[in-house]
């Protein structure tokens, strides 16, 4: 792993070190794996900007560019903060999803990307007692072993980062009984965020969650 990719996945971490220290963070267990949660994805390339996908007027990309990715998410739970608004109280989960992902592109073969982000996850619906539901959004940073040929497609003659803005977002559906089995649908956007570069790539896809 070479010192830039290293910088990367450890960015987010030392981001919110100071901040986790405001929050409860949860006790260790005799459970090693207590405070992680397991997520596999499949999504599908596209070549929409970031609101047609979240509106749902997107279409799977063709050609050389498209394809699909696979994604193996780990989250550490780094605590649960307490927040009280208008009367009542609420506790969101924060997160550190360390996320694998194997880009599949039509045109060529398959390379890995890299990506770890701080996230809230919103689990305080009141229709929990008939469809258990959590929300979660996140930023971090994301690394690529190649240049998405969908990004550079989308954005003729424009310089492309390999280092991305990393933009997940995910709701999840699971019986009130048994509330750790989850079905998620997702976006994952990655761009440059006039930072790395303008623009970027958009993703939409499904999977399966283990954990609270």
């Amino acid at each position: 792993m070479n010192a830039a990719l290293l910088s990367l996945l450890l960015f987010p971490i030392l981001c919110c070190e100071s901040a986790s220290a405001a929050i409860a963070l949860l006790d260790n267990g005799p459970d090693p794996l207590r405070n992680w949660a397991f997520e596999y994805g499949y999504a599908y390339i596209t070549h929409d900007t970031i609101d047609n996908v979240a509106l749902a007027r997107t279409s799977v990309a063709d050609g050389p560019a498209g394809g699909h990715m696979q994604l193996f998410t780990a989250a550490y739970r780094l605590g649960e903060p307490a927040w009280k608004i208008g009367g009542q109280t609420y506790k969101p989960l924060l997160e550190l999803p360390l996320t694998l992902g194997v880009v599949d592109e039509n045109g060529r073969s398959p390379f890995p990307n890299y990506a770890a982000s701080f996230q809230v996850r919103w689990r305080d619906f009141p229709w929990n007692e008939w469809v258990s539901t959590t929300i979660s959004m996140g930023v971090g940073l994301a690394y690529s072993e190649k240049i998405f040929l969908m990004d550079r497609q989308t954005h003729p003659g424009r310089y492309r980062s390999r280092v991305k803005i990393n933009w997940p977002t995910e709701i999840s559906l699971a019986l009130p009984q048994f509330p750790q089995y989850q079905l998620t649908l997702f976006i994952m956007h990655q761009s440059g965020g006039h930072i790395f570069d303008r623009g970027g790539i958009n993703d939409f896809g499904f999977g399966y969650r283990h954990g609270l």
